[in-house]
């Protein structure tokens, strides 16, 4: 007799994943190190939106990211208008997961947030709240606002391609 594992878990498995081996180096360096990178980049990338205060709402939050195939975490808030990177913690006041793949096709918008969301693709815990203005932020951000946003889709467009054909 064979058993179906339901539809949300059906679609966790089939999605390409980093191989352990690959995401090895990636735990040698220090969670403060990645989160201090990501955020100079996402200050960089979102410069516009800290400046027209889109971002706000991450005032004296702390939102934390774990990519889990990846074996990546980053912590982030905002002081001052700027992103500031902050120490990973489980309880923080929202905490987002997922595999790298999923955070691709959210990134590239192609695939709907509110699908990812509903079949536990990707993963949102804490703070309500905060969760949804996160959403809405990635629902309703005008990508012409972002910097370099015709790179980083091409970028993210030939990466998903190649992820899929090397890692399904």
């Amino acid at each position: 007799m064979t058993v179906k594992a339901p539809p949300s878990d059906l679609n966790q498995n089939t999605q390409p994943r980093v191989p352990d081996l690959l995401s090895r180096p990636v735990t040698l360096i220090p969670e403060i190190i990645h989160s201090s990178l990501i955020v100079k980049i996402l200050n960089l990338v979102l410069a516009q939106a800290l400046k027209d205060e889109e971002l706000e709402f991450l005032e004296n939050q702390q939102v934390s990211v774990e990519i889990s195939d990846l074996k990546l975490k980053f912590a982030l808030g905002l002081r001052n208008q700027q992103l500031v990177a902050k120490t990973w913690r489980t309880g923080d006041d929202l905490n987002l997961s997922g595999v790298l793949y999923d955070f691709m096709l959210l990134a590239s918008r192609q695939e709907d947030s509110d699908t990812l969301f509903f079949h536990r693709r990707l993963k949102m815990e804490g703070s309500t709240d905060l969760g949804l203005e996160v959403k809405n932020l990635l629902d309703g951000m005008d990508t012409d606002t972002v910097r370099f946003h015709k790179h980083i889709d091409v970028a993210l467009r030939h990466g998903i391609k190649v992820f899929e054909h090397i890692f399904k």
